[in-house]
């Protein structure tokens, strides 16, 4: 017992703790922590900042120190290597969720004094502790685009909407279509500024890699596609048509995410390989794509989506999903 007992005080003393012994008592046997100890949680030191920061009547530099001070006692889950225990698993969503409260405040105060570097900076860390979390992608991204980033900012949006179509099937907020249309403007603007030769613009929007098959884009992209091309319609009489390709389990049951993400990537592949240049393509949802055909007729553009039906069957023979196609003429819309 004694050699257990040195071997727990020597622990508590590596962590700086010089009066460990006086930490743990022996009761009859066994050990029980000296509840009389003077000692600190940072638990509780956590909680109180977290409190205390969002009194809105306080001035705005005592609660962001409140708020710094918080976050640096935050280093991700609650006891993670006991997250199984009953009590832990109670305690730490509670933690979690004051934690993410807490990183949208400090983002908040730290934009209205425009201290963009340090909102990316713990938005970042923020990430890195919950990657699902929506308001640190759009704070890490504003901050991004005010300090100049635009490319940084148009690459953390692209991998968010990656990761929440094909792990959560979940599309971004309309405030962060928004936060996408935003780095786009600066894009465009950033071109102009770097260089007025059209020549230069003319590399910079046609892309190599944009040439072979379907136009594959965003949703924000494919809407303002849809939009002129229907105003083009109304103006010249040409005929475009929105057509859906969507898939779903053939005993009608919700396919698994994982397995419909698999699948779903083959599929895009057969839409860009089959489909001419002059087509355009996005992901409308986790099991649909949507796509704007240029054809003369419904039943030409039916003939387009009957060949990729065609070639993802012949590809992927043993694939458990029906694969269920619609076609219809844009709404016109009148200048």
């Amino acid at each position: 017992m004694k050699h257990t007992l040195s071997a727990y005080t020597a622990l508590l003393e590596e962590r700086g703790l010089p009066d460990s012994r006086d930490m743990i008592l022996v009761t009859r046997g066994t050990y029980a922590w000296n509840a009389g100890a003077p000692i600190q949680l940072d638990t509780d030191l956590f909680e109180l900042a977290c409190q205390r920061s969002g009194a809105v009547w306080l001035p705005p530099e005592e609660r962001l120190e409140l708020c710094l001070s918080a976050l640096a006692l935050y280093r991700g889950d609650f006891l993670s290597k006991a997250a199984g225990e009953r009590w832990v698993a109670k305690l730490s969503p509670c933690y979690h969720s004051m934690y993410t409260r807490l990183v949208q405040t400090t983002s908040g105060l730290l934009s209205a004094q425009e201290r963009w570097e340090e909102v990316i900076q713990i938005c970042g860390r923020a990430i890195q502790i919950d990657g699902y979390e929506e308001s640190f992608y759009y704070s890490l991204i504003r901050g991004l685009i005010h300090t100049g980033q635009t490319r940084q900012a148009l690459e953390r949006y692209k991998r968010m909407y990656s990761i929440f179509y094909t792990e959560l099937g979940a599309a971004p907020s309309a405030e962060m279509m928004e936060l996408y249309q935003e780095i786009t403007r600066e894009s465009s603007r950033d071109v102009r500024r770097e260089s007025e030769d059209l020549a230069a613009v003319s590399r910079f929007l046609l892309r190599e890699d944009r040439l072979a098959g379907a136009f594959f884009c965003e949703l924000e992209v494919f809407t303002d596609i849809y939009n002129l091309e229907a105003r083009s319609a109304a103006r010249s009489g040409r005929t475009v048509y929105l057509a859906m390709v969507s898939a779903s389990m053939r005993d009608a049951t919700v396919p698994p995410l994982r397995m419909l993400n698999n699948y779903m990537e083959k599929l895009s592949d057969c839409i860009r390989n089959t489909l001419r240049r002059g087509d355009v393509a996005a992901q409308y949802s986790v099991s649909q794509y949507i796509l704007l055909l240029p054809v003369p007729s419904a039943e030409k553009g039916q003939v387009a989506l009957d060949r990729i039906i065609s070639r993802f069957t012949e590809k992927y023979p043993r694939c458990p999903l029906l694969l269920r196609t619609s076609i219809r003429e844009i709404d016109a819309i009148l200048a």
